[in-house]
């Protein structure tokens, strides 16, 4: 389709708001991208539309067979999860979703496994090598990137498996994974935040500095509230709780918000009492929905305040305003209610009951920290039967058109 014309004629004259309102018809993401295609003026009026945050996992029967199946939902307006086809090759492994609108997969066809970044709408790929050093790499939870590797001349990243074992960091410039020492019993958030790479555990926050021949990760000093320094062991019983709460955290996470960066943790809602109240791997408190008070969860956020020399505060944060926050044990990201109106102002969509079958999404409100709205989404991906309906992975993706 031509998309010249002189004095104002032509396809590319038609204004803005209808060029809008025909891209939000069109059926398909290749018809989108396709629409962009045809001309600047198409793609700048296309530039304003608001994708749906999407929800992907790969689906497995009882037994663990047919792992590589993908299920894909979007989020739609009335809060529910519509299931559609992502494209998204078959054969592949989904493994994580990323930043920047990719999609971390495998070739299980291929050995040793390696990392393939897609992006579903443009069909970009990214082949990524091997981590050698990974205990079980295919437990990799998070790829965040530095920059989006069709646009940047030199990008970086940082992956994280759940148990957190270590850290991998990988340059376009060399080729290469370089192992980053981090150890936890939980799942450890990162983030890609003014140009530097972060990684938190409960309350302990770590700047990766991969600019020298040894890349490290090298913690914060985290100062209280009476800025003392908090010279409290991470190992300790009581550091994953929150104050006066009794509530252990499940997972952390780090998430750039309204240009700030939020650490964010879950927590179960179970006060416990004692050591026999404590369940999961590694020491880590996990609520499974057994007798011991059910699987509530609890989300607490705190904002990052620099204060130089490498020490940091944590602030509180009881109200997101319009934002929204999406985790899961995957790349967390916020969203605003504003620009994204299927998405509801000042709440958190939790992706919850991880490694079981049966995954659903809690939407929690932030307005009342003691008297949270909850809610539970249930995906759909009309199946039917016992043999079909677990989920693998899971995990919230935002696409990059």
């Amino acid at each position: 389709m031509a998309c010249g014309g002189r004095g104002g004629t032509g396809w590319s004259s038609l204004p803005a708001d209808l060029l809008l309102t025909v891209f939000a018809l069109l059926p398909s993401d290749v018809d989108r991208i396709r629409f962009r295609a045809v001309c600047a003026g198409w793609g700048a009026a296309a530039a304003a539309w608001r994708p749906r945050p999407w929800l992907v996992g790969s689906v497995t029967d009882r037994s663990g067979r047919a792992a590589g199946a993908m299920s894909s939902f979007w989020l739609s307006p009335g809060g529910g999860l519509l299931p559609f086809a992502a494209n998204v090759p078959p054969g592949l492994d989904y493994l994580s979703s990323s930043s920047h609108g990719y999609l971390a997969l495998s070739d299980p066809r291929i050995s040793p496994k390696a990392i393939l970044l897609l992006n579903p709408l443009t069909g970009r790929r990214v082949h990524l090598p091997p981590i050698g050093f990974f205990s079980n790499w295919l437990d990799l939870t998070t790829v965040v990137l530095s920059a989006d590797p069709a646009t940047a001349a030199e990008w970086a990243a940082v992956a994280v498996g759940f148990p957190t074992t270590c850290l991998a960091y990988y340059s376009s410039a060399t080729g290469a994974w370089a192992r980053l020492d981090f150890r936890v019993p939980g799942y450890a958030g990162v983030e890609h935040y003014e140009g530097r790479f972060y990684v938190a555990f409960k309350s302990r926050i770590c700047i990766c500095e991969v600019d020298g021949d040894a890349p490290a990760v090298i913690p914060l000093e985290h100062v209280d509230a009476d800025g003392d320094a908090d010279a409290s062991d991470d190992d300790d019983d009581d550091d994953d709780k929150l104050p006066g709460g009794g509530r252990r955290v499940v997972d952390t996470h780090l998430v750039e918000c309204g240009g700030q960066l939020l650490l964010v943790s879950v927590h179960d809602d179970v006060v416990y009492n004692s050591d026999d109240d404590v369940v999961g791997m590694a020491g880590l408190a996990v609520d499974d929905g057994g007798n011991k008070g059910g699987d509530a969860r609890a989300v607490e956020a705190h904002r990052v305040e620099w204060l130089g020399d490498g020490a940091v505060r944590l602030v509180r944060v009881v109200d997101i305003g319009l934002n929204n926050l999406f985790l899961g044990r995957n790349r967390a990201f916020a969203l605003s209610g504003a620009e994204f109106p299927c998405c509801r102002a000042n709440c958190i969509f939790l992706v919850d009951r991880q490694g079981q079958p049966d995954g659903v999404v809690r939407v929690l409100g932030m307005e009342s920290q003691s008297a949270r709205h909850e809610e539970t989404i249930c995906q759909d991906d009309g199946r039917q039967g016992p043999s079909s309906t677990g989920w693998a992975r899971r995990g919230w993706f935002f696409p990059n058109y």
